[in-house]
């Protein structure tokens, strides 16, 4: 058994120590809101279950769930543990993960994205990196933004690439990559037999709505009436693209993600009037400052530049093929 020390922060003069299978046990738990089908889950006797999670309350000096018969829910102090929780978790799955890698590997290199830097981006820069480098282990991690930024903060990941970078002391921030952001429709969609929309038709029409954050939210909010309200809030390409093929109506995406059907007829690009066009989505690459010189990190940058996606290093030396 591997105890872990951490600072109480329920109680910061008190030592608090506990194992990884209490930690698991705990979140398993919070997510199945029972004892005896975490008992299932984890092959063990519902006694263990509890004898584990009232050592997990005795070090932590907190009760962490609610009992009744039917059901069990997470107290105050449950909530605020089970993120820190979660990460614990990972963090040491991805110790271990690292530390078996270097025995076959000479390095390790983690990666973490948005699901579309991934798809329309990235996945070329990966494949090739792949092939390049039998000697690095890679893995990889997709997430929000932020999701990405706390893997990089916890040392999960060593690149990420987000499209909502934040200033962290100690990580650089690297611009690499703008998307054009396009109006596209079905093209039966009645939008599609004119030569361009105007504003004040774009709030007239069914608009599926996918947020792409700030400059873009600031710009069609600024286009459309104060008082507009989509009809429909996405937060899913694939349900976009899903929905567009059916016709049901039309709305902003970037463009890497509809090519190949606007090549094949299956959507059709709309101009605005006024020649207005959407803000470009940048994208960014965060990476702590210390792991810039490291040779799996210059190659993966090096591979985006063959395949023209430019980052600008800070660093001109690269490390050798």
């Amino acid at each position: 058994m591997i105890l872990i020390y951490i600072i109480n922060f329920f109680d910061k003069d008190r030592r608090t120590y506990m194992d990884f299978e209490q930690l698991r046990t705990f979140v398993v738990v919070a997510r199945n809101k029972s004892f005896s089908k975490t008992a299932d889950a984890l092959h063990l006797v519902q006694s263990t279950v509890s004898s584990r999670i009232q050592g997990l309350e005795a070090e932590i000096g907190k009760p962490l769930f609610i009992r009744d018969r039917r059901r069990v829910k997470l107290t105050e102090a449950g909530h605020a543990f089970l993120p820190y929780a979660e990460r614990l978790l990972l963090l040491n799955e991805e110790s271990l993960t690292k530390i078996r890698s270097l025995k076959t590997y000479e390095d390790q290199l983690s990666i973490g994205a948005t699901d579309s830097l991934w798809k329309y981006v990235l996945c070329p820069v990966l494949e090739t990196f792949f092939v390049r480098y039998p000697s690095v282990s890679l893995k990889t991690k997709t997430g929000h933004s932020w999701d990405i930024v706390h893997h990089l903060i916890d040392g999960v990941v060593q690149l990420g690439f987000v499209y909502l970078p934040q200033s962290i002391p100690g990580f650089e921030i690297i611009p690499f990559y703008e998307e054009e952001i396009v109006l596209v429709a079905h093209p039966e969609h009645e939008a599609t037999q004119c030569d361009i929309v105007s504003p004040e038709v774009l709030a007239r029409l069914p608009l599926l709505y996918l947020d792409w954050g700030n400059p873009f939210h600031e710009w069609i909010c600024g286009m459309l009436p104060p008082e507009y309200v989509p009809h429909l809030r996405i937060d899913n390409v694939s349900l976009f693209l899903a929905l567009m093929q059916k016709n049901v109506g039309m709305g902003f995406i970037i463009k890497s993600a509809v090519e190949e059907e606007l090549k094949k007829g299956r959507l059709k690009e709309i101009c605005l009037a006024g020649g207005m066009t959407p803000p470009k989505r940048a994208a960014y690459i965060m990476v702590q400052k210390e792991h810039l010189q490291r040779p799996s990190i210059q190659n993966w940058m090096r591979t985006m530049e063959e395949q023209n996606i430019f980052p600008t290093l800070p660093s001109t030396q690269k490390a050798p093929l």
